[in-house]
């Protein structure tokens, strides 16, 4: 009885652990994505971060500050670039698209479906070619105006949608920002602070930390390879057979290839559409031969060499993960469920080690002047 207030104090000071652990969850939840991404870049530019810290003369706080402005700069400037181009190039697309282009398309596919109604409710192609032109046009001008960041529409609910939204991608840009020059500047002392608080054995927590940065280079490596590669592939294809807008396709082709399953048809299936309407249907038969075999195969050898190499993750666990993680946290859940199910593994082997030793020593203290190992037992 006399470690009854022990007891008492260590579950008193549990509860209000739990208790403010959960407000401090709600308090952080809309930067929890902001700040994961940011220790995940952080890990990912440690080569980068070092080379400034040699060059510096080893000062933290000016070689942090070097990699986030070139991490930033190398990432929005391109990002702000390529965004501007491709919607230009959606504005001339757009332009160029006449009514009599689409209505020859709608012609072709309102006699294909006449072919298989009533004789009294067959489909008349000009209204339809009208009314798809006319969406056709406004919808590209849309996504155009999206792009560069201009508020569709004169609503005050659609204005005020647009500030919201704006203000909550430039919140999440500034948290990205601060959480990754602390990482990087202060990121050994928060491992090492952090270890003390953290009820496990030191040698775990080094190893976890150590599979977790492996796990997460070799997953943005692998999604960005599979994905360049993708883009790549297909825009070579539609280029060959005349297609024009390379770079707004391009840029969509690569940015597509992040999606599973779906992936890069979202580009070449319309592409391939529009090549069977216009009775190319050889070209048509070969594009989508190449993109459905050889780009869908692509993504797989990229993805599955990458990740068997570096953190021997099965490719069905991979491809579960990543849906998983689409389902729960959006598109970051590319990059966050392979890691996710990477650190499961590597927790679940750390447990069982640890239940090993345990049940070792347990033996041991049962049965003196025996020595339990993984080979069997000794008499010492």
């Amino acid at each position: 009885m006399r470690n009854m207030p022990r007891l008492v104090s260590l579950a008193v000071l549990l509860l209000l652990i739990v208790i403010l652990g959960i407000t401090f969850y709600k308090v952080i939840a809309p930067f929890v994505l902001p700040l994961f991404l940011a220790a995940m870049t952080a890990i990912v530019a440690q080569p980068l971060f070092r080379y400034f810290l040699n060059r510096s003369g080893n000062r933290l706080a000016l070689a942090s500050g070097l990699t986030t402005f070139t991490l930033m700069a190398a990432v929005l400037v391109p990002l702000i670039t390529a965004t501007a181009i491709a919607s230009l190039q959606l504005y001339t697309f757009a332009s160029e698209t006449d009514a009599e282009s689409i209505q020859k398309i709608v012609e072709q596919g309102v006699e294909t479906v006449n072919r298989f109604r009533p004789e009294g409710e067959k489909l008349t192609s000009k209204e339809i070619s009208q009314h798809v032109s006319t969406w056709f046009k406004s919808s590209m001008t849309e996504i155009g105006d999206k792009s560069l960041g201009r508020a569709a529409g004169t609503t005050w609910g659609a204005l005020t949608g647009a500030v919201g939204f704006l203000v909550a991608i430039a919140i999440g840009l500034i948290m990205f920002t601060i959480a990754l020059y602390f990482f990087l500047a202060d990121g050994p002392r928060l491992v090492e602070s952090s270890k003390s608080l953290i009820p496990v054995d030191t040698a775990y927590q080094e190893e976890l930390i150590d599979d977790f940065a492996k796990v997460v280079r070799t997953v943005v490596i692998a999604t960005f390879l599979a994905a360049i590669g993708q883009g790549l592939a297909t825009t070579l294809a539609i280029g060959v057979l005349g297609f024009h807008h390379l770079f707004a396709l391009g840029a969509l082709a690569t940015f597509t290839a992040l999606i599973p399953l779906m992936g890069t048809s979202l580009v070449w299936v319309p592409c391939a559409a529009w090549l069977f309407m216009h009775n190319r249907t050889t070209e048509g038969v070969i594009l989508v031969l190449y993109c459905t075999l050889f780009v869908g195969f692509l993504d797989n050898l990229i993805r599955t060499y990458v990740l068997n190499s570096n953190v021997k993750l099965h490719p069905l666990l991979a491809f579960i993960s990543v849906l998983g993680g689409i389902h729960a946290m959006g598109l970051w859940g590319v990059f966050i469920g392979p890691i996710v199910a990477c650190c499961l593994y590597a927790l679940i082997k750390i447990f069982n080690t640890e239940l090993t030793e345990f049940t070792r020593e347990r033996q041991e203290a049962e049965t003196p002047g025996v020595t339990v190992s993984a080979a069997g037992t000794t008499a010492s």
